[in-house]
């Protein structure tokens, strides 16, 4: 069961391909496959920037853009040229020890230029290889997709392995490449069955779970991705601390506290206790001398009412004369 799921896939998807013929005869369009893995977060290309560049350096390669390439290789070097393949249920898996295996082959395209030598355009959709196949003569090659835009794959970019040792370590030792007679012998294609190459190889294939494999080259990778977050949480951290904002309250009240103390004797310190009394006693004061005030004047008038009760006026006597006369 096992062996025909990974010969139909083989068939229709190994490498995620869907035959599209350019003007050069070679395949062209691919569709990823979305494999449900939530440990490693690629959005954008700029997720690349930071896991690649130990590995190699970040140039602006013409319409493609930013462009890694990478360093450190040996001469004649080229992608897909080591590793394996292995059947998966999602079809023909690459396979490398290379450290930037996870992302190179499993994401974008790759193209050879003149001034920069191989270079690699990131693409946030994943599959288990983006490759154009060829077969015939009795061999089975293969070559990275190259960008948009670019219609044509170099010769070059062509890794040739006979048909009986597909399943063997790849090596440059075991390959071909830059065999312009080879690559016109062979026919651009679809992947190579499972069928077809357990015949050629004559082993018996057994398909692997694509989600397994994807987790288990991405799960370093997605470890250091998680760590820059956790620091970040633990700096972040420090705001609870603000808990121990009770205490600045609670010296607030306890400043404040003096205004509450000062009707009640017990709480100040002894030496401030006669304070408050002199400024009771002037409270006090003020009603008396108010009221010592208010008496002198009461009894002036008293007097001078009694007085003119007492004496009458002299106009008025005046004019009781003259009615005597």
């Amino acid at each position: 069961m096992e062996r025909t799921k990974c010969s139909k896939i083989g068939f229709v998807l190994c490498g995620v391909l869907l035959l599209g013929i350019t003007a050069g005869g070679q395949p062209s369009v691919s569709v990823g496959v979305n494999v449900a893995l939530p440990t490693l977060e690629i959005h954008t290309a700029s997720d690349f920037y930071q896991p690649l560049t130990p590995y190699g350096r970040w140039e602006v390669v013409g319409s493609s853009g930013r462009c890694w390439i990478p360093g450190q290789v040996a001469a004649g070097w080229r992608p897909y040229g080591e590793g394996n393949w292995q059947c998966t249920d999602a079809g023909w898996y690459w396979a490398s020890s290379e450290p930037w295996a996870w992302a190179t082959y499993h994401y974008g395209c790759w193209d050879l230029s003149p001034q920069f030598g191989w270079y690699w355009m990131p693409q946030t959709r994943w599959a288990p290889a983006w490759v154009s196949w060829h077969s015939g003569g009795g061999y089975f090659g293969w070559a990275p997709l190259s960008p948009p835009g670019v219609r044509v794959i170099s010769p070059q970019a062509y890794v040739f392995v006979q048909e009986g040792h597909f399943m063997d370590p790849v090596r440059r030792s075991t390959w071909v490449a830059n065999n312009s007679a080879l690559l016109k012998k062979t026919v651009a294609g679809r992947a190579p069955t499972a069928a077809v190459i357990e015949k050629a190889s004559g082993r018996k294939l057994v398909s692997v779970p694509v989600q397994d494999l994807r987790r288990q080259a991405e799960a370093p990778v997605a470890a250091k991705q998680r760590a820059p977050a956790a620091m970040a949480e633990k700096k972040a951290s420090p705001p609870v601390r603000s808990q121990v904002a009770p205490v600045e309250k609670k010296t607030a009240v306890a400043h404040t506290s003096p205004a509450r103390t000062e009707s009640n004797n017990s709480l100040q310190p002894t030496g401030r206790k006669a304070e408050p009394q002199p400024v009771k006693q002037e409270k006090t004061a003020q009603p008396s001398e108010k009221k010592a005030q208010r008496v002198p004047e009461q009894s002036a008038r008293e007097k001078s009412a009694a007085s003119e009760k007492k004496e009458p006026n002299t106009e008025d006597k005046s004019h009781a004369n003259q009615g005597k006369d």
